[in-house]
């Protein structure tokens, strides 16, 4: 065996090299672009989902108006006052 071969033997093989830094880089770049978009959907989805159950939760005058309706029509003989007002 010659020193040549000698040498090779002993060098280890590295993974990360300067040609493998950008790569490295931008994978971890995009990885993390990747978390902050998720982060960011997640939270305008709790909003939206906040707004709609708001909205849902609504007692809205027609709404009184159509209960009070129903209301003396399945009880005639109960007196209602009008929510119109």
């Amino acid at each position: 065996m010659d020193k040549k071969d000698r040498i090779m033997t002993n060098e280890k093989k590295t993974f990360i090299t300067k040609d493998t830094l950008m790569p490295l880089g931008l994978v971890i770049l995009i990885c993390g672009g990747v978390v902050w978009i998720s982060t960011q959907l997640t939270s305008i989805k709790h909003k939206l989902d906040m707004l709609e159950a708001k909205l849902e939760d609504q007692w809205t005058r027609r709404d009184m108006e159509n209960w009070g309706l129903k209301l003396k029509m399945s009880n005639p003989n109960i007196i209602i006052p009008d929510p119109s007002g």
